[in-house]
């Protein structure tokens, strides 16, 4: 499929991490455990989550990956977990329960966003961006590994200066994923462009068994199904995207990054294998390149990244994004980052 220029050739990309949801009233990922580890009535799924917390810690992605790995060794019926109290004996019935337990907490967590809370949030940062873009390029690309209806939200809320494209289409009042929507994309003047890649899915993404049409629903959250599966990739390490809707995204992604001069990345950790090695890739080619990471954690997600030349490239941020005490500093060192590398 050919992939759309007007996407492709946008000067500044906006990637958006689990700590962009933060400020929309949602857990990071400790929180999120310990909620679930304190909400837990099942015995068998709180030993189990308790045991695995004694060795992994608060790390969503690593016990999610631990209970993935068990159930994908079909040929082991059971094992121990060698825990820092007391060792678990665990059987395939309990991984599988608790890894149903924990994505459909994922699922009930982020469902729901208060539309002017992500108003009040992305607002700024999107009038700070689209500033600097004159009205036949207003084209926002932004990709995020959240499931969240942040954006969707956003845009549906301020829906006289945006128009949205997230590879969704409506037909015969059913929506459902068509990639060609990208590639059909033109710009409106002077309406802003957004356009979304949601590179997991999305809490409202369903795939139907039985012939794996991607549909959009208002919400679905059924423990057993043999007809619907939510179209989400739920955190573990080593993640693949090798199917729609997520190969288009990650596609879009490597190319866009090859054109860019800007990339802004807020509560990223850039623990996705995939989006990392495209990064890394696409600055062989394009070395104008730069990368904004804004966290309160920021120098920490700056040594995840690779090589020895990432402080040439790289611009840490530390701020809490959506934060009111950081909001006028983090968007003043953004803005200044915009007129540096759009005016080269």
């Amino acid at each position: 499929m050919p992939l759309n220029p007007i996407i492709t050739q946008s000067p500044i990309i906006l990637f958006l991490g689990a700590g962009a949801s933060v400020p929309l009233g949602k857990p990071a990922m400790k929180e999120f455990v310990e909620r679930i580890a304190a909400e837990i009535t099942v015995s068998d799924d709180a030993s189990l989550l308790s045991t695995l917390i004694s060795v992994r810690g608060y790390d969503l992605e690593s016990i999610l990956g631990d209970l993935e790995t068990f159930l994908n060794l079909q040929y082991i019926s059971s094992f121990v977990i060698d825990g820092q109290k007391s060792a678990y004996e665990v059987n395939r019935n309990q991984v599988a329960s608790l890894r149903s337990l924990m994505r459909h907490s994922i699922i009930r967590e982020y469902r729901s966003i208060d539309a002017e809370k992500a108003v009040a949030v992305y607002k700024p940062l999107f009038d700070t961006i689209f500033s600097h873009l004159d009205s036949s390029t207003r084209c926002l690309p932004i990709f995020t590994t959240n499931y969240d209806l942040a954006i969707e939200n956003f845009c549906s809320n301020q829906c006289m200066q945006y128009d949205f494209t997230d590879g969704m289409e409506e037909m015969l009042r059913e929506t459902f994923w068509n990639p060609l929507e990208f590639e059909l994309l033109r710009i409106r003047p002077p309406n802003r462009q957004i356009v979304l890649f949601k590179l997991h899915g999305s809490v409202n993404w369903i795939r139907l068994t039985a012939n794996g049409k991607i549909v959009q629903v208002p919400m679905y959250d059924v423990f057993d199904s043999d007809e619907y599966q939510n179209a989400i990739i739920y955190p573990a390490g080593n993640k693949v995207a090798t199917s729609e809707p997520y190969l288009t995204g990650y596609h879009y992604f490597a190319r866009c990054c090859e054109h860019a001069k800007l990339i802004i990345a807020i509560g990223y950790s850039f623990r996705d294998y995939e989006a990392l090695a495209s990064l890394l890739m696409a600055r062989q080619v394009n070395e104008e390149l730069k990368l904004i990471l804004l966290s309160p954690n920021t120098y920490d997600v700056l040594k995840t990244i690779p090589g020895d030349d990432r402080v040439f490239w790289t611009e840490p941020i530390c701020g809490n994004f959506g934060n009111p005490d950081s909001e006028a500093e983090y968007l003043r060192k953004i803005d200044e980052w915009l007129v540096r590398q759009l005016e080269k």
